[in-house]
């Protein structure tokens, strides 16, 4: 596991996101309610890009590809049992958004 500053406090407005790229892999951050989540940016059905779509009922992101939706929070597809998306841990230190990757 590693620990990586992948932005500051202020930097992702509420409600927005940032595209980072970690160990060749794109990641998502979110900023919803002032809680930070991350999701690994490919869609499970033909690996678009997840983290572009829209974001619904708060906290659900569509693929803007073919609409395949995720919790951002859980990673999870409320329209797919079974199918989802990788989530990875975040926490805030001293105005740091760390990202804890595998």
């Amino acid at each position: 596991m590693a620990d990586i500053v992948a932005a500051k406090v202020g930097e992702i407005a509420q409600g927005g996101r940032k595209i980072v790229e970690v160990g060749g892999r794109e990641i998502v951050l979110f900023n919803l309610g002032s809680k930070y989540y991350a999701i690994e940016n490919i869609c499970p059905h033909q690996a678009g890009p997840v983290g572009e779509g829209e974001i619904s009922e708060g906290d659900v992101v569509a693929c803007p590809l073919h609409e395949w939706r995720f919790n951002i929070k859980t990673g999870q597809s409320p329209d797919f049992s079974g199918i989802a998306v990788k989530t990875f841990p975040v926490r805030v230190e001293n105005e740091n958004i760390i990202l804890i990757v595998d």
